[in-house]
């Protein structure tokens, strides 16, 4: 309380002397105000005034209405507590330095009107229900009231200021040694890892927030977090991915929420996350680094916060260090790993001036060269070079400046020991950022031993030309495109023409044929098969015919090429001439044929004898020894009938040799006996026809004597198939035999059994029905 009761009460005497002194005593009281509202604030000074001017001047209310800071207080007489005044009425009569008069209760209320400094808008408003209120003495009492606190307002108000501004001041400092300190972090960061923990500390500290996290684009182009605290594993699934900018975006400005409850443009399904993880306000700031967006950083408030301008730009200006140090660590690094790999690397890297002198010089170079860096860093690079090579130089360093660079030049460079090395050039001009060349960076490569190789390689391909050259057969190779890339003189004479290299296709030949004389077309023949299926070709057959009509059978032999990473590189082919070997088959074809026939004759004639005796004999015995010789012979006979139609010298087919034997052997047998031939493939040697011819007969025979019931028509099937080695097989609808318990009964089955040893196989007996007999052996096949 500024003031008591006492201080106001009226004395006794006469009405004026009474007014003057206690007038007196009320600026002796005000003058105190200001001592007293010394630490007070605008609240403070309000109400104090308020109740002061009741107090005083025995008003009933009294109101305070301050513009700046926004306040508004009453304060009413305790007899009136009860009949509270209308605020709003009493603001709307407001007028600086005036009196109103308006209807309160039962009465009337006179009204007092008195600025508090220069705001319009801020006054003291002093109610009374006196009539004559307010006299002269009263006006001026609440003028030097209204006054006294108007000056500790201002004072206030001053001192708040000047408080806020030490406060900005405090935080401006704290904020440059954090900028400072996340700088020098940045400058001084190794790794990534670093620059993201330092980016974490300049957020919390800096922004005075309560979490923080950075969120990178990944190589798809989707926001990731790499860097967080305070976050749980839940939040940073649900929002990972989310981001209110794209990379290709040009302009990005920070985003920043006050209070999640009220941002309307959220989405209600990420403020219900964010709100679970008790995030008040949050802010978005954009990452560039490179020209470009690459990211951003969040600062997370777990209450509602007002974001200040300054805390943007600091953001920003933290997002600008940030993305620096998202450029230069990893550039950096880069360029170490450069550094490095120049350094470690087996060829000499030098860089030079315009002027042709030699600034930087790696391990490589002083190997290759002999020098180390302190002999020749400075000097000029013709100090590497022989004399008779100095002319190079001026023409290099020509090229340089027209910003040309030189690919694999091969010359000769001198070692510090006087050697001559041959060495592979590479010179690239180095510009500035203005794209002017300002240097040249040099990497010489010694190739002194891969020289020697390429002259030992020479020397083998002439040694193998040569070589290939002595064969006697039709040599050439392709490359992979079937191009002729080499022949020998006897592939010149084999085609009777000459070929052009890189011109002619596949063969060297002028025209080809199939043995059958179908016409061959060149990329189908077994070259070009060879090439474009990557595989040799063996055992294909063709003719070539020269120019001049003449036709050679031949046997080629291609075979592709590949180098030491298996990748196709040609082909290599010789043509083989088998006309010499055609004539000898066909020859060898009519001698065999020949023979053949004279045998089929001899057993035509020892099949009419045994037919013969067979009908002359009265011995039963005798005659079934004879029919039976005579089917035998005829199975023989039926074989060698093959024998003597095949194509082939030393081959025939299964399936003529089965057809030509079952009908042979059908001759002896009822007509309602039919054989019926399943299946038959291959080709056999002839030294397996006879005993299958046999086998086969007996097997028939068998099957006709044991399997057919006598009743109706009887069925026997047959095969010679080609699988796994050869199965023959005879199969009937008997019930079958046991093959032990009848062969010291049959010499007809230890005959089978006999002849499928000599054929390096084995004989098998089914014992269920159907009755099925099998002989199965090997053989060589082509």
């Amino acid at each position: 309380m500024v003031a008591t009761r006492a201080l106001f009460q009226p004395s006794r005497g006469s009405d004026t002397e009474a007014s003057l002194r206690r007038t007196i005593r009320d600026l002796v009281a005000l003058s105190s105000l200001p001592s007293i509202w010394m630490k007070a604030d605008a609240g403070q000074i309000a109400g104090s005034l308020a109740q002061l001017a009741v107090s005083m001047l025995d008003a009933e209310f009294a109101c305070v209405i301050l513009r700046d800071p926004p306040l508004e207080i009453v304060h009413c007489h305790e007899r009136s507590i009860a009949s509270p005044i209308d605020l709003a009425r009493v603001r709307e009569r407001y007028r600086p330095n005036s009196t109103f008069e308006i209807h309160h209760g039962n009465g009337r209320l006179r009204g007092m009107c008195v600025p508090i400094g220069r705001d319009l808008g801020s006054g003291l408003i002093t109610l009374s229900r006196r009539s004559g209120f307010p006299r002269d003495a009263e006006q001026m009492l609440l003028r030097v009231a209204a006054n006294q606190a108007a000056i500790a307002i201002q004072r206030w108000k001053s001192e708040a200021q000047r408080a806020e501004q030490a406060r900005a001041l405090e935080q401006l400092n704290e904020t440059e040694k954090a900028l400072y300190t996340f700088t020098d972090r940045l400058f001084r960061a190794e790794t990534i890892a670093d620059v993201y923990e330092a980016g974490l500390d300049a957020i919390v500290r800096i922004l005075r927030c309560d979490r923080g996290s950075i969120l990178l684009f990944d190589n798809r182009s989707v926001m990731r977090f790499v860097a967080w605290r305070g976050l749980s594993d839940e939040y940073r699934r649900a929002v990972d991915g989310h981001s209110p900018w794209r990379p290709e975006d040009k302009v990005a400005e920070p985003i920043c929420i006050d209070d999640i409850e009220k941002a309307a443009d959220l989405p209600e399904e990420l403020k219900a996350v964010v709100r679970a993880e008790r995030i008040a306000a949050l802010a978005f700031i954009p990452v560039f680094a490179g020209g470009k967006i690459v990211g951003k950083f969040m600062a997370y408030y777990d209450a509602p916060h007002v974001f200040a301008a300054r805390e943007i730009d600091a953001g920003i200006i933290i997002a600008r260090q940030l993305g620096f140090g998202l450029e230069r660590v990893p550039g950096e690094e880069a360029m170490r790993r450069l550094a490095s790999i120049v350094e470690t690397s087996d060829d000499a890297v030098i860089s030079k001036n315009l002027d042709g002198v030699i600034q930087t010089w790696n391990s490589g170079a002083r190997r290759i060269f002999g020098y180390t860096a302190e002999e020749v860093v400075g000097k000029p690079v013709t100090v590497l070079m022989p004399p008779e090579r100095y002319d190079e130089e001026p023409e290099i360093l020509a090229r340089l400046r027209r910003g040309e660079r030189i690919d694999h030049y091969q010359t000769v460079r001198r070692r510090k020991d006087g050697a001559l090395i041959d060495i592979s050039l590479t010179v690239s001009p180095l510009r500035d950022k203005a794209g002017r060349v300002v240097a040249a960076s040099k990497i010489a490569r010694d190739i002194t031993e891969q020289k020697r190789a390429e002259a030992a390689l020479r020397d083998s391909e002439r040694r193998l030309q040569d070589l290939l050259a002595a064969i006697p057969a039709a040599i050439y190779t392709t490359d992979a495109a079937g191009k002729i890339t080499y022949f020998n003189e006897a592939a010149v004479e084999f085609a009777g023409r000459r070929p052009i290299i890189g011109t002619d296709q596949w063969c060297v030949t002028w025209k080809l044929y199939w043995p059958d004389g179908t016409p061959l077309p060149h990329d189908q023949c077994p070259m070009a098969i060879a090439l474009k299926e990557g595989r040799a070709i063996r055992g294909k057959e063709a003719v070539a015919e020269r120019p001049d009509g003449t036709r050679i059978p031949y046997l080629p032999f291609p075979t592709p090429i590949h180098d030491s990473g298996g990748r196709l590189i040609g082909a290599i082919n010789m043509l083989v001439d088998v006309s010499e070997r055609k004539q000898a088959e066909t020859q060898q074809r009519v001698l065999v044929r020949e023979l053949n026939h004279r045998v089929k004759n001899n057993m035509q004639m020892l099949q009419s004898l045994l037919r013969m005796a067979a009908r002359q004999t009265q011995n039963s015995e005798a005659r079934k020894v004879l029919e039976d010789a005579t089917n035998r012979i005829a199975a023989m006979a039926a074989a060698q009938q093959v024998l003597y139609g095949a194509s082939a010298v030393n081959r025939f087919s299964a399936a003529q040799f089965l057809d030509s034997v079952c009908e042979a052997a059908s001759q002896a047998f009822p007509p309602r006996i039919k054989i019926v031939r399943q299946v038959a493939s291959g080709d056999l040697d002839n030294d397996d026809a006879m005993p299958l011819a046999l086998i086969l007969n007996e097997l028939l025979t068998n099957a006709v004597k044991y399997g057919c019931d006598g009743s109706g028509e009887s069925q026997i099937r047959v095969g010679l198939a080609n699988g796994d080695g050869f199965e023959l097989y005879v199969e009937d609808d008997g019930p079958g035999f046991d093959f032990q318990s009848v062969r010291d009964r049959s010499s007809g089955l230890r005959l089978v059994q006999l002849l499928a040893r000599q054929l390096r196989g084995h004989f098998e007996v089914g014992t269920g029905a159907p009755s099925r007999c099998t002989v199965r052996f090997k053989q060589d096949v082509c």
